[in-house]
């Protein structure tokens, strides 16, 4: 009885009840982890490993944590396939303490001494397993032990300039009626006034739109940002926990940036450009961080939210070349071809804040990615700020700090607003802003039409500048501003009526050789690669958007290398200019540049790469060898009709013409609904692709028996006439004719240059076939084919182009070296390949 009454007293108490809000609090708190599938990592006591298994594979990650005796912790976020495993440090691992005595956290064994790693590499090479662990070995494709490294927030060295006082805040103010605008938009925000990057006559604001800052977290208690926060998509990857509220000193970055974007209408700072879109936090800044969680946060909750707003990247600093690889890449591609159920996440990367240490936003592989929209810095006066990095990758430009401003936004705190937020990591957001707006009006938008919104709506500016010049699509793009500075109304505007883009497609040039060193003078080496037609075609190619170039180059300084992309039409993209405190020694191992400045030029023609040394002459380098890789929109192909004697739905016909050196105008590709027109039609290839083939198979062999008994009861009857009658014959290609193995090959270029029909296909979208299905094609010489041989020569020489069954094909690439004696010709033609092959 007594026990009891002990018990109705503990309820009846208020510290019963606060208990139990606890406890509840916490196991909600797990489940919510659990259910999004992250569990809190620890860097400190254990080792984590990512794994990468088949895709279809029937293996389980719990067979996979028996085998190499690990934790299974769960997927990686939206990666299929792919598994996070954890390894406890052991006391062993102290032996690799320094003299300063590391923590266990800066412990990493080599990939040589981790004991995961070694296991595995024994298990794959170890000849005799149990079945089921063979099994398992065979179906996983990688091991990756994870390591840690630090992201940099783009915020400016500290400037010359001295911070604005409320004297200097007064004196730029809006140059125009402030509170007539106010007042019209019902805005009684008192920091209003300042935010002179902002003019609104528009009654758009982001309403349905969710902006993932992904930073150094984002202030959710702030009386600006309280109504804006989305928690739904937000977490912290720093240490692990659904809230991703500020905990440092400097964790103020990620709530100015949302301010820019949300801030509410109230009495509090200023606003922000879509005030009724929601920010989530996603918190990756404030320590180091594993390629794992960078992976996971990229992907994080990625149909809810729409546009990751990222103002950071490698360090700023002039000597780095660093891009993302492995889980991250992934991440990124995963992202754009899924993300806000499959329109494509909205990644946009602010430039970098490394002007003026010479620093280039193509050496940043997340700036210069062409699944990312980066966004320069320009002044209030229309300047190029002395912290702005310039590349070719650069998309477009807004406002931020300079010539004495900054921008005006929410900081930390109830009721805190910074007066001196700027650099590169004010432009991101302006512009992640903007997108929003433009995604209330077009939900529907993909992550191409964006980018294109962006670069045709943009305002060219102080055309004064000497970087400025004429694209050969007829707009103006510089180095430093890109197409020139975003504007809101006039995207927005653009959006309601813009026609969604088709799919996109690519096609590459094989590696060109060169192997030679690069002399010291102004020409340098120049090598050149030639582009038909008819090889667009082959990928149904209308119009282009990114051009990527990957490059081998050793040096002994870095810093002194010099890229230019030269077009067809004498368009000139600088790719690498030299980087004063760049003095590493090993050049350039298939890295990726990439340009925005030949979007919807005709690939059509010869395309030259400039590689230059200028300066140091006790330095030196050698240009081993390079690529280029052209991306765009893919075109749309009718069905053309079959001959009677074949079933119509059986296959269709692709038109692929001769090559032609003549350019296509600007005109001729500025429509998605017109495909690039050949010149020369005097010889055409029809290549019969057939979709179903094994259908085909089947009917043409039932055909084939039936004209064999149709013969021998013919033969049998009409033998007093002595006469034979043919019946279908045909003839499998071998190998040894050059032109046919086990796959269909399509020729681009002479006789010996040839490319398998399985390389053929969309850089993002699945072949029209599968695979299997391309294999042991055969050619028939029959009536089938007879339709066909009137339109094509019947003889060949060595000069004309390679003939299948007495249908010709015609396209070639050629390359040639200039500033040595050799001439090296382009091995391979141009051919496409998956998104998956070194994409960046």
């Amino acid at each position: 009885m007594a026990r009891g009454k002990i018990s109705i007293a503990l309820m009846c108490s208020s510290k019963f009840y606060i208990i139990l809000i606890i406890a509840i609090s916490a196991f909600l708190c797990s489940k919510v982890g659990a259910a999004d599938g992250l569990r809190k990592r620890d860097y400190t006591r254990f080792s984590y490993y990512a794994v990468e298994v088949l895709k279809d594979s029937l293996i389980s990650p719990k067979e996979i944590a028996t085998l190499l005796n690990v934790t299974y912790e769960g997927p990686i976020g939206e990666l299929e396939n792919h598994y996070l495993f954890s390894f406890p440090k052991t006391i062993s691992s102290e032996k690799k303490l320094n003299k300063r005595g590391s923590s266990l956290n800066n412990i990493e064994l080599s990939e040589r001494d981790d004991s995961v790693i070694k296991r595995w590499n024994s298990l794959r090479h170890k000849r005799s397993l149990a079945k089921r662990s063979f099994q398992i070995v065979n179906n996983i494709i990688s091991v990756e032990k994870q390591k840690l490294r630090r992201l940099h927030k783009r915020i400016p060295a500290p400037p010359h300039i001295p911070a604005p006082n409320p004297e200097d805040l007064a004196n730029h103010q809006k140059p125009l009626d402030v509170e007539s605008l106010a007042a019209s938009l019902g805005i009684s925000d008192p920091g209003f006034k300042y935010q002179w990057h902002l003019v609104r006559c528009d009654s758009i604001t982001g309403k349905g739109v969710v902006v993932a800052l992904v930073d150094d977290g984002l202030d959710m208690y702030s009386e600006d940002l309280k109504d804006s926060y989305f928690a739904e998509g937000s977490y912290d990857f720093n240490d692990h926990n659904p809230t991703p509220k500020p905990k440092l000193s400097d964790d103020q970055h990620g709530t100015r940036c949302a301010g820019e974007i949300a801030a509410q209408r109230n009495d509090v700072c200023g606003v922000g450009i879509a005030w009724d879109a929601k920010v989530s936090g996603i918190r990756i800044l404030s320590a180091e961080i594993s390629d794992a969680d960078e992976a996971e946060a990229l992907n994080y909750k990625y149909h809810q939210n729409h546009i990751y707003s990222c103002s950071w990247g490698p360090p700023d600093d002039g000597q780095s070349v660093e891009a993302p690889h492995g889980l991250i890449l992934k991440a990124m591609i995963n992202g754009i071809e899924n993300g806000r159920s499959g329109k494509g996440s909205l990644y946009v990367f602010a430039s970098g804040n490394g002007g003026a240490n010479d620093d280039n936003c193509n050496f940043d592989g997340y700036t210069n990615s062409i699944y990312t929209i980066t966004v320069g810095a320009v002044d209030r006066n229309g300047g190029h700020p002395f912290y702005s990095e310039r590349c070719s990758a650069l998309l477009i430009t807004t406002y931020s700090s300079g010539s004495g401003s900054y921008i005006y936004t929410t900081d930390v705190g109830q009721r805190v607003c910074s007066t001196t937020h700027g650099g590169t990591s004010a432009a991101a957001p302006i512009a992640a802003g903007i997108f929003a707006l433009v995604l209330e009006v077009r939900p529907d938008l993909t992550w191409r039409d964006m980018q294109y919104l962006a670069l045709t709506s943009a305002v060219p500016f102080d055309l004064g500048d000497d970087d400025w010049s004429m694209t050969a699509a007829g707009r103006y793009f510089s180095h430093k501003f890109g197409y020139g500075k975003i504007d809101a109304y006039k995207i927005v505007r653009n959006a309601r009526t813009f026609k969604n883009l088709e799919p996109q497609t690519s096609i590459e040039t094989e590696i060109i050789n060169i192997n030679q060193r690069i002399p010291m003078d102004d020409e340098g080496l120049l090598s050149s690669v030639e582009v038909f037609q008819s090889q667009l075609d082959s990928v149904n190619f209308s119009r282009l958007e990114h051009v990527t170039v990957t490059v081998n180059i050793d040096h002994t300084r870095r810093g002194d290398i010099e890229v230019d992309l030269i077009s067809p039409k004498l368009v000139r993209s600088k790719l690498a200019f030299p980087r004063r405190f760049d003095v590493h020694r090993a050049g350039l191992e298939n890295w990726t540049f990439m340009s925005v400045k030949h979007w919807d030029e005709s690939p059509v023609g010869v395309w030259t790469l400039q590689v230059r040394d200028r300066n140091n002459p006790n330095d030196w380098g050698v240009f081993i060898n390079w690529t280029m890789k052209f991306w765009g929109e893919k075109k749309k192909v009718g069905e053309v009709p079959l001959p009677s004697s074949a079933t119509p739905t059986a296959s269709t016909v692709t038109k692929v013409s001769e090559p032609s050196t003549t350019s296509t105008t600007p005109s001729e590709t500025a429509s998605t609904e017109t495909p690039l027109e050949d010149t020369n039609t005097d010889s055409v290839v029809k290549v019969i692709k057939n979709s179903n083939w094994h259908y085909a198979i089947i009917g043409m062999g039932t055909a084939l028996v039936l004209a064999g008994l149709v013969y021998y009861g013919k033969r049998c009857f009409c033998a007093k006439r002595n006469k034979k009658r043919e019946g279908y014959e045909f003839a499998v290609l071998s190998e040894d004719d050059g032109r046919f193995g086990d796959e269909d090959l399509i020729p681009l270029g002479s006789g010996k240059q040839l490319i398998t029909s399985r390389e053929i296909f969309a850089a993002f979208g699945d072949s029209d076939e599968e695979e299997d299905d391309e294999k042991s094609q055969v050619v028939y010489d029959n009536v089938y084919m007879d339709a066909y041989k009137d339109d094509v020569p019947e003889e060949i020489n060595e000069d004309e182009e390679t003939i299948i069954q007495g249908e010709g094909s015609g396209s070639g690439s050629t390359t040639s070296v200039e500033g040595g004696k050799e001439q090296h010709p382009l091995q391979t033609p141009l051919a496409a390949k998956k998104h998956g092959d070194n994409d960046t």
